[in-house]
């Protein structure tokens, strides 16, 4: 596990928020359960939420480089899904109604369990904000719901902008007035790592093995863009110095 002594002390961290805060595995699974036609194909439905956030990663990747026009976050899953459910047995006798609950998951996720006590922390000395490609009212919703201590909500809503564009990532100095150099992005991605890196953010890895389920793994190698690795939020508190 990488130390943070090497790196210039951060004054504010900001946070990637689907995978590296939310498990969004779980609550999605517990929803394809309560549908008929998926339950009876359950096990083989365990790939789907991980494929479904990857898919809409692909195509924020060809918003991000202007390929696509910008559209809200919400619209981006709602466009993905259809292709993919024909993929699964039963997924293409889905209703609406089926795929609006299934829609409405991302909007109920739940912090994984060591977030919330690590987030203390980190607050205790370090501004921490969310910086994430979700909607601005729908990661006010999942914050304020959860009582997740954030002082900032930062998206790229507020540019109409996705990571891995860098005027998410300059958000961040934008809003919470510190140099970019002086803020640690924490992420479970390597490519939100690497943009932010390239945008002079500070880096931390915080890899979710089970982000996309239990059959999963976490690519945890070392890369040269990232500052600090730790196992979990408090981890990295402790890391850094607090907690």
């Amino acid at each position: 596990m990488t130390t943070a002594e090497h790196i210039v002390r951060p004054k504010a961290l900001v946070f990637d928020m689907q995978g590296t805060v939310f498990d969004f595995y779980d609550p999605m699974m517990r929803e394809l359960a309560r549908i008929p036609s998926v339950a009876s194909h359950l096990s083989h439905w365990s790939t789907f939420p991980g494929r479904w956030s990857a898919s809409a990663h692909d195509a924020i990747v060809e918003i991000s480089a202007g390929r696509k026009p910008w559209q809200p976050n919400s619209a981006v899953y709602a466009e993905v899904l259809n292709p993919l459910l024909s993929r699964y047995p039963g997924g293409e006798t889905l209703s609406v109604e089926d795929k609006t609950r299934l829609l409405g998951v991302w909007g109920k996720m739940k912090p994984w369990t060591d977030s919330a006590r690590g987030l203390i922390s980190l607050r205790e000395t370090f501004v921490i904000a969310t910086l994430t490609n979700a909607s601005m009212a729908g990661m006010i919703a999942l914050v304020k719901r959860e009582r997740l201590p954030f002082d900032a909500i930062l998206t790229g809503e507020l540019v109409h902008a996705f990571k891995p564009d860098p005027r998410v990532y300059q958000l961040a100095s934008d809003y919470l007035g510190f140099a970019p150099g002086e803020i640690l992005m924490v992420s479970a991605h390597k490519w939100d790592l690497l943009a932010a890196k390239r945008s002079g953010l500070l880096t931390a890895f915080v890899p979710r093995p089970y982000e996309n389920g239990p059959q999963t793994e976490a690519d945890i190698s070392p890369e040269p863009y990232i500052d600090v690795t730790a196992a979990g939020l408090p981890q990295l508190a402790s890391l850094l110095g607090r907690g």
